[in-house]
């Protein structure tokens, strides 16, 4: 059974790594929403986007409550795997090429631009990545690029306790070792002892 100190020391190992692993990035604030859209299966091309929902999504929602964030998983493995990227912005005359649109669009051949007027005064500017072949890793490269986020640092508390973290799992990992180790040799000592009643037993009858 675990104890109730190594369930504790888990949860906070697990809320370290949402705050400050990959993925911990704050979006602009005219970045409304992130959509995927990719295969349930990873073959065709689909393994990165999946490893991002993982992974890397989590990070990115968990530093941006504020966006929406929702996945489509029925493409077929033959689908493109494609994330779009929904900016706002108040001028409902932009145009693809104007730059008070937010970032400004990215010379790749991975993403694209299109603006669509929402509303009287809001227009929404959608951009898209192409995910499909691609490792989690690259994809979250090319949404940083594309957006500009910003990187979360580790704060001097948060490195340290990673570090009494990293310590105390070692030294659990050795106990844990030891405890193993000690039921071992118990268990062989009363296997012994086992036989050699029984064949005592035999010799007297």
């Amino acid at each position: 059974m675990v104890s109730l100190p190594q369930r504790m020391r888990k949860l906070q190992t697990k809320l370290l790594a949402i705050r400050l692993g990959s993925g911990a990035y704050v979006l602009p604030k005219d970045i409304k929403r992130i959509h995927m859209r990719f295969a349930p299966r990873i073959e065709g091309g689909h393994m990165g986007p999946r490893k991002f929902w993982h992974h890397e999504l989590v990070r990115l929602k968990y530093h941006n409550p504020a966006v929406t964030m929702t996945v489509d998983r029925t493409a077929r493995p033959e689908d493109a795997a494609v994330m779009s990227v929904h900016y706002t912005s108040s001028n409902p005359t932009l145009s693809s090429d104007s730059s008070a649109a937010g970032p400004a669009p990215v010379a790749s051949t991975s993403t694209s631009s299109t603006l669509t007027e929402t509303d009287a005064n809001t227009t929404e500017d959608v951009r898209t990545i192409d995910m499909k072949h691609r490792t989690n890793s690259e994809i979250l490269d090319e949404l940083v690029r594309m957006t500009k986020a910003k990187i979360v640092e580790a704060t001097a508390e948060e490195v340290e306790e990673l570090r009494a973290l990293e310590e105390q799992r070692v030294r659990g990992a050795k106990d844990s070792a030891k405890s193993l180790e000690v039921r071992a040799r118990l268990k062989r000592e009363k296997d012994l002892l086992e036989q050699a009643r029984g064949e005592m037993a035999g010799q007297a009858a």
